[in-house]
């Protein structure tokens, strides 16, 4: 299974669509760099009055693009989240059943080997489309600015706020947390379209799935009462700013569920699954 999955995650770092969803969220989180950034870290002081104690010097964890800063990059890269994970390679399942290339994969190595090699690359890629763009954001806007945290209502990570010991105990270390968890996220979310090659026979119906469900979801699941599945809209789960305190339930009850669909209607109905 590992020359296979090998093979898979060589495919899927060679394809267009991976480099072309990197390129959207790289242009995205560089146009905030010189939109935001660079202003401020010109004038880093101009935020800092003194002896007042909710006005502090700018900081990197205050102003890069996943802050909360009221800038529209940042909200832009959460609504695309889903096509960014999507489009690097997870409509490959249904081009191979289309093409016949999965026949010369299942001729070497059995269904089993060949379903999760595709779902580990396209999990790779997926989550790697998400992240790689805010990092390198975050990564600029550090050495721009400089990683200070005050203990005061600054930053969008409040007392309630998930993770909010370590942020403002070790900052770097939550942000590497977050972008984890956005990762792991993004990785399967963009599984789900792997769940609907087994579904429908169009690629283009493949690829925004998993968008306007999201969308969907936004729309729907946002009026409920009940805290953790309201915060299961993809504008609160796929942002890493706590504009309002994230729930970690959510982000339980999401996984479980995605990880759920992946083995039910992915392997078991891939397996199952007669190739022509």
């Amino acid at each position: 299974m590992g020359q296979i999955i090998k093979i898979e995650i060589e495919r899927a770092f060679k394809s267009k669509g991976l480099w072309l969803s990197v390129f959207i969220g790289m242009v995205i989180c560089i146009e905030h760099i010189f939109r935001v950034v660079s202003p401020v870290a010109e004038r880093p002081l101009d935020f800092y009055i003194y002896d007042s104690a909710v006005s502090m010097p700018a900081s990197a964890f205050q102003f890069w693009v996943e802050a909360g800063s009221s800038n529209f990059e940042g909200a832009l890269m959460v609504r695309l989240f889903p096509i960014l994970a999507v489009m690097p390679y997870a409509v490959s399942y249904l081009t191979d059943i289309k093409s016949g290339i999965i026949k010369n994969y299942y001729i070497r190595t059995s269904k089993i080997n060949y379903l999760t090699a595709k779902y580990v690359s396209v999990f790779v890629t997926g989550g790697f489309a998400v992240t790689f763009p805010l990092l390198v954001n975050f990564l600029i806007t550090t050495a721009c600015l400089p990683s200070i945290v005050w203990p005061i209502g600054v930053f969008t990570v409040n007392a309630n706020g998930m993770w909010s010991d370590i942020f403002y105990s070790h900052p770097y270390i939550y942000i590497f947390m977050m972008l984890a968890l956005m990762y792991i996220c993004g990785g399967l979310l963009s599984t789900l379209a792997l769940v609907f090659s087994n579904l429908v026979d169009n690629r283009f119906v493949v690829i925004l799935a998993p968008f306007i469900i999201c969308e969907f979801t936004n729309a729907m699941i946002r009026i409920s009462h009940i805290k953790w599945v309201k915060k299961m809209a993809p504008t609160y789960l796929f942002n890493i700013a706590q504009t309002s305190p994230k729930c970690a339930q959510s982000y339980i009850v999401y996984i479980s569920i995605m990880i759920m669909l992946g083995i039910f209607v992915y392997f078991i109905g891939g397996v199952k699954r007669e190739t022509y």
